[in-house]
């Protein structure tokens, strides 16, 4: 007896072999508003919800990760959003919001996200939730600092450099 290469769903629908042996296995539905590969370019992704006017202000960026996601989102807007959307499908991240904190956390960090995604994986850490609200105090200091950095730096570039 020959198999064939599509089974029916449930609702009458044929589908794949891979997909017919994997409809009934607990935890694989996936929320049908996540991003999906681009049929005509499977590089790229594309949502049917969110579009890059949803996402939160650069300045959360900074905020939240430092320097490095912040200059990402400026000098190359479509890879951030590529990225976001890449992890939403991959990891079946519903929460946009989620997923673009996991982002800033990788582009401010790679090694250190990727050590934390493996670890959860493995059942060493509990899930780290990324995108959690923003401590007032720690933005407070932050911006403290840093201007106190900036001030200090166009100081010596002040007297130092320019004035010689």
């Amino acid at each position: 007896v020959r198999c064939s290469h599509a089974f029916n769903s449930p609702k009458g629908r044929s589908l794949p072999r891979s997909d017919a042996l994997n409809l009934f296995k607990k935890g694989n539905s996936r929320p049908q508003n996540l991003p999906r590969p681009d049929p005509e370019n499977p590089e790229r992704y594309i949502s049917t919800l969110a579009t890059s006017s949803d996402f939160y202000p650069t300045y959360i960026s900074l905020l939240r990760n430092g320097p490095l996601p912040f200059v990402t989102r400026l000098t190359s807007p479509d890879k951030y959003e590529q990225a976001v959307y890449k992890y939403q499908y991959e990891s079946k991240e519903s929460d946009l919001e989620e997923a673009q904190a996991n982002m800033d956390a990788f582009f401010s960090s790679p090694d250190v996200w990727a050590e934390q995604k493996m670890r959860e994986q493995k059942g060493e850490r509990e899930t780290y939730k990324y995108a959690r609200p923003l401590d007032q105090e720690r933005v407070v200091l932050s911006l403290t600092w840093g201007s106190f950095v900036v001030f200090v730096a166009g100081k010596i570039i002040w007297k130092g450099i320019l004035h010689f």
